[in-house]
């Protein structure tokens, strides 16, 4: 539609954005003149200590506020109450520590609640500001052991005290290493007599929680300057050294990294991108589910004193993620739909941005803290209107709908779409930091000169490492240095202008220069260490923050309920609506709206940018985090349900259709095929050497050379289009060059690489054309070595219908044997045993290597059973290729099969009849732990195809050699008696009974 040109569909885009433009600004402009005279609920969180309602509520109380919503606990958790704090008045229902509950009325005024508790009164006196977010909430501990400071410093104890255990529930306290008297200790509450550095005793009281002790002393006796009969109200932090915080630091990065990998695998295998499963486990560890379940340990874990340090390392990540998303933003994308994207990507943008600040009106007095209301509409349309693009395109390239045109529309969409939401970010930061009108517009200013230097100057800079990159190759360490600095400096700047730390990496990564290779070894320097370390402390960081537990009420799950509904209208909504003006059908609109509802990351980061600068409220916080998890992971599940067979992407087949086919000279393309699908770069050579000689039989086989490469690692946090590009470029170079060496030799290829985002199901589907026989790729000693194989080796040995070949060789062994090398097949007689057999002898037949039988005698008798099977055997391979095999009877057990094995140069072996349930089996796995030689382990498919055994005889179906001017052999050797059923333990090449 963007290149018609068409005076009618000009005309409809500028009434389209007309209509648009005005509905926006009206709702704007309505949300700002209504909001402008509310005003959010005072704030009454913190830490208060009661004079009266002891008998309930004990001696301290802890009060967390989400506006009206108010939770009350204390450091024993022995109270609870979920009050609503409306009009100057707290009230409710408290569950007392005694047990039992008591209705509570209370008012606010001069740092104090008072009011009414029950029957009784209520006073408490706010002592403690709230944690910080993130911050575990402060429990009795089980030990107070430790060194502590106090604040104000004590006039009988001075600045310092020690604790050190004594005795089961006791604590000698000790003062400038002179012990002062023995303290007591039982769930949170401590008291003893102690004796003053300067003389005279003191009665000390207090409570525990977290990391901190609240402390009275009361004098007793009369010394001179022991200021008898005064009282002392003192705070105690316990301390760490150095050392002790850098190993509970330590402590807490192992356990988020560990969890994060864990819960990260488990996600792909439910179809879901891995960085949703880091996410989850980011809030399990937090207070929804680790703090419910042991909140002590969490507490211990993710101390208070650790969790600064855990945001500051997490942010560090964050500045380099922002960096490299601007890195990969790329507008060459817009290049021929202009205005479809734009009307896409704006009304994806406008529509839900006004539904979140209209939704602003009515939550700003239920659940805002008190920031001005433009900075919270702000961030609540910027929360309702961000796309992950990272997860956007990394659907896209699962279901390869790059290169079709919904695929290139969503990422172009998307892109703009990111780009706009971190300017709205930018914006909402600087009303949320400002001060007046004007402290804004001052912001904003600072802002665009700081852009427009970035451009201007910042930039042609830049353009400087594209070049240094293009002389060496490489990057020199000094540009690494000068584009990590201006990473920092940027992310410092934009901070000092009043705008986050990272809109200032993100700016970085736009004016980067656009340089494939430039892009690709920087991103390599950066994201390895960011995404397997640094970004899950965020997502531990954003969990320790996340409590679902706040949303534990009827009005709090409605009101998530509706913010997930709004983020789904609004975006789902807003693009249906955009592609159906530009005249889209229906069912494109339906997964282009699917594709851009996806929020992930970008949602995370936004959102604790509010909570940062206390524009919203924990519980606020949480029901936004829970609508994030929906709205991203329905995406997926969306899309297949409105494209179940991925018409809007290209199938594999469609892939391998596109490469060119070139026969050899004037030979025309064979009929049937092998397909050569190395798992790794180094694999291919080798798997060549053996699908070579195997391609020249009759009928000829064309070799289909399939590299499939897997989305590069963090990919669902990182679009990482330009890497996975680059690998795609560099596999489809490699797998070229083969193509043209294969046809100088006479044998006809097709070579392709694409990205695959489950390489053994892409696998099996090209399997299951019927032109293909034998599916031949590489494997590794671990994976075939321990029990059932699994991964992509795995799905093609138990699902492809064709023959399937697995090579298992070191890095660097020569896989075709020269004449003379010795190819040994351990044979039972078993089907899989026949395939194995017949890849083998074609292999002797084309390169003159001899070609050995190996078969065991049972203990139970002479051996005659298996010279006979091998000798059966060894006449019809003469009589098929016209190779002379020679039997090979070893000592009987499995000791005899490994040690023969060991002197092979190439083994041929088949799988073992029970191998879906008990893998390659024992005698199979100690062959290949010891076997020095290459093995080919052989699956016979269900296609009739190699050495087939039917009834009592074995006939060739699969090929026929032609060598020489040995004649084609393509009937059945029905003549031949040859036993292909398994007796005396034959189909296992080793003692009865050995699987």
């Amino acid at each position: 539609m963007d290149g018609m040109g068409a005076p009618m569909i000009r005309a409809r885009v500028i009434a389209y954005y007309g209509v648009l433009a005005a509905l926006t600004a009206a709702v704007v402009t309505v949300v700002i003149v209504n909001g402008g005279g509310r005003h959010a609920q005072p704030s009454i969180a913190g830490g208060y200590d009661v004079s009266a309602g002891m008998a309930c509520l004990g001696p301290k109380l802890d009060v967390q506020q989400s506006g009206q919503f108010v939770d009350v606990g204390n450091p024993q958790s022995t109270i609870s109450g979920h009050l609503t704090w409306k009009r100057s008045r707290l009230i409710g229902t408290v569950s007392c520590a005694r047990g039992g509950t008591a209705r509570i009325s209370a008012g606010f005024a001069n740092g104090a609640l008072s009011g009414v508790l029950g029957a009784g009164p209520l006073s408490a006196e706010l002592k403690r500001d709230p944690p910080p977010a993130g911050a575990p909430k402060p429990l009795a501990p089980g030990s107070i052991g430790g060194q502590y400071a106090l604040a104000p410093s004590s006039a009988c104890l001075g600045a310092k005290i020690t604790l050190n255990r004594s005795g089961s529930s006791g604590y000698q306290l000790v003062t400038n290493q002179v012990g002062r008297g023995r303290v007591t200790y039982r769930k949170g509450a401590l008291g003893g007599t102690i004796a003053c550095s300067h003389g005279g005793t003191r009665v000390l009281t207090g409570t525990a929680a977290g990391r901190a002790l609240d402390l009275v002393l009361t004098g007793l006796g009369a010394a001179a300057g022991s200021g008898a009969g005064s009282r002392e109200h003192v705070s105690a932090a316990r301390q760490r050294t150095s050392d002790e915080t850098v190993v509970a630091f330590f402590v807490a990065l192992l356990v988020v990294m560990v969890f994060a990998r864990l819960c990260g695998s488990v996600m792909p295998k439910l179809g879901q991108p891995r960085v949703m499963g880091e996410v989850l486990g980011g809030i399990i560890l937090g207070p929804t589910v680790f703090g419910a379940i042991d909140p002590n340990l969490q507490a211990s874990v993710f101390a208070a004193d650790i969790v600064p340090y855990i945001g500051v390392v997490a942010n560090l990540g964050l500045i380099f993620y922002m960096f490299l998303i601007g890195l990969e933003v790329d507008f060459e994308q817009l290049r021929g739909r202009v205005s479809t994207t734009l009307a896409v990507s704006n009304t994806g943008l406008a529509v839900p941005m006004m539904l979140g600040m209209a939704s602003a009106l009515p939550l700003y007095a239920l659940l805002a803290p008190g920031k001005r209301f433009l900075a919270f509409a702000l961030f609540m349309g910027v929360s309702m209107s961000v796309t992950a693009f990272p997860v956007l395109a990394r659907i896209v390239s699962e279901r390869r709908m790059i290169k079709r045109p919904l695929g290139s529309l969503a990422l172009s969409a998307a892109a703009i779409d990111d780009v706009s939401a971190w300017f709205l970010i930018a914006l909402a930061t600087a009303v949320a930091g400002a001060g007046t009108g004007l402290d804004v517009l001052t912001t904003i200013g600072w802002t665009v000169v700081y852009g427009i230097a970035m451009a201007f100057a910042v930039r042609p800079v830049l353009r400087r490492a594209a070049v240094a990159y293009d002389e060496v190759g490489r990057v020199p360490g000094t540009w690494i240095t000068i584009i990590f600095a201006g990473v920092l400096l940027s992310a410092v700047t934009t901070e000092q202008i009043g705008v986050a730390v990272i809109f200032g990496a993100f700016v970085m990564g736009l004016v980067m220069p656009r340089h494939a290779g430039l892009s690709h070894e920087v991103t390599k320097r950066v994201e390895d260490f960011v995404l397997t370390l640094l970004l899950p402390l965020f997502f531990a960081y954003t969990g320790l923050r996340t409590n679902v537990g706040l949303l534990g009420r009827p009005e709090l799950i409605l009101i998530t309920l509706g913010l997930i509904a709004i983020a789904i209208g609004g975006k789902y909504g807003g693009t249906v609506i955009a592609a159906r003006a530009m005249r889209l059908p229906w069912r494109y609109s339906a997964a282009l709206g699917a594709l851009m509802n996806t929020r992930g990351l970008t949602e995370l980061i936004v959102l604790n940018l509010a909570l940062d600068k206390g524009v919203i409220s924990p519980a606020l916080f949480s029901a936004l985090v829970v609508m994030a998890l929906v709205t991203t992971l329905m995406a997926g599940p969306l899309l297949r349900l409105i494209d179940p067979h991925n018409d809007f992407g290209s199938p594999p087949e469609e892939e391998l259709a596109a490469a060119p086919r070139m026969a050899v000279a004037e030979a025309p393309v064979p009929e049937r095929s092998i397909l050569v699908a190395p798992q790794s770069e180094t694999a291919l050579e080798p798997l060549l050497a053996l699908a070579a000689p195997l391609a020249r039989s009759e009928p000829p086989r064309e070799l289909l050379l399939l590299r499939l490469i897997t989305p590069p690692r963090g990919s669902a946090v990182r679009a990482k289009l330009q890497t996975e590009a680059e690998l795609v470029r560099e596999a489809s170079d490699q797998v070229q060059r083969a193509r043209l060496g294969l046809l100088d030799h006479g044998i006809a290829s097709r070579a392709v690489a694409f990205t695959s985002a489950d390489v053994g199901a892409d696998l099996v589907r090209l399997a299951r054309e019927p032109d293909v026989d034998l599916v031949l790729l590489d494997g590794s000693r671990p994976l075939l070595g321990d029990g059932t194989p699994r991964g992509d080796v795995g799905a093609v040995l138990g699902e492809a219908p064709c023959d399937v070949a697995v090579l298992v060789a070191r890095e660097g062994m020569v896989v075709a044997p020269a004449p003379g090398a010795v190819v040994t097949v351990p044979f039972g007689g078993a089907e899989h045993d026949w395939a194995a057999l017949e890849l083998a002898s074609w292999m002797c037949a084309a390169t003159g290597a001899a070609l050995e039988l190996l078969g065991a005698a049972p203990r139970s008798d002479d051996g005659k059973d298996a010279v006979h099977l091998l000798a059966g055997a060894a006449l019809l391979v003469q009589q098929f290729a016209g190779v002379a095999a020679t039997p090979v009877v070893a000592s009987p057990g499995r000791e005899g099969i490994v040690a023969a094995a060991a002197h092979a140069d190439l083994l041929f072996v088949g799988l073992s009849e029970r191998w879906r349930r008990e893998g390659l089996g024992e005698t199979r796995k100690a062959i290949v732990r010891t076997a020095p030689a290459p093995i080919v382990f052989v699956r016979r498919g269900e296609r009739p195809g190699a050495l087939a055994p039917a009834g009592d005889a074995t006939r060739f179906a699969w090929s026929s050699p032609s060598i020489g001017t040995r004649p084609t052999l393509s009937r059945s050797f029905s003549h031949v008696s040859v036993p292909v059923q398994p007796g005396h333990g034959a189909s296992e090449p080793s003692e009865p009974g050995a699987s």
